[in-house]
């Protein structure tokens, strides 16, 4: 998880991400709400994750709302009831970090990371826009072909890149500092 990596310097070696819930997360809400769902069945959460997908990508709602989660709940068919026990409880929280724990063994960091199967996996990302879905598969063969066949290209970066990170480090850090 990009976010862990980034702020655990900041917060120490014993903060974790998922277990900070003043941390304001784009990531392990969705990821929380995505486990639980798991939690009844391969099926249910295969409906809840595509639900998922399609409320961020497609229909631009804002997936670390507690609200909008439990609607894609919903949506999906899901046992709400049982779901927003899951997730009063923390029931997924040891789930996630076992997800970190065996991500970051294979050297993964962040979300999205492709993984080719070339020991090399990569972290992809990706600006949001109206392209979304319209050229997946395309962008996803190109990744591959430009990182899975060079293995010795290691990281392509924009200027805006750079000066996005910079920003997002910098909003984290007023947060972090705020709580010290």
């Amino acid at each position: 998880m990009l976010e862990q990596t980034n702020f655990g310097e900041v917060r120490g070696p014993d903060w974790k991400a998922w277990e900070d819930k003043t941390f304001p997360s784009r990531d392990i809400p969705s990821h929380e709400a995505s486990k639980c769902a798991g939690l009844q069945g391969e099926e249910p959460f295969a409906r809840y994750h595509l639900a998922l997908h399609r409320a961020k990508h497609q229909q631009k709602l804002d997936i670390t709302n507690q609200l909008i989660l439990r609607d894609i709940a919903l949506q999906a068919g899901l046992d709400v009831a049982r779901w927003e026990e899951d997730m009063k409880s923390g029931a997924a929280i040891p789930l996630i970090a076992q997800d970190h724990g065996e991500a970051a063994a294979e050297g993964i960091f962040g979300v999205p990371t492709l993984y080719f199967g070339s020991g090399k996996p990569v972290f992809v990302k990706l600006d949001e826009g109206d392209w979304e879905g319209k050229d997946d598969a395309g962008l996803f063969d190109a990744v591959r072909a430009a990182v899975a066949e060079r293995p010795y290209l290691l990281e392509l970066k924009t200027p805006e890149s750079a000066q996005r990170a910079e920003a997002s480090r910098k909003r984290y850090a007023k947060y972090f500092a705020s709580k010290a």
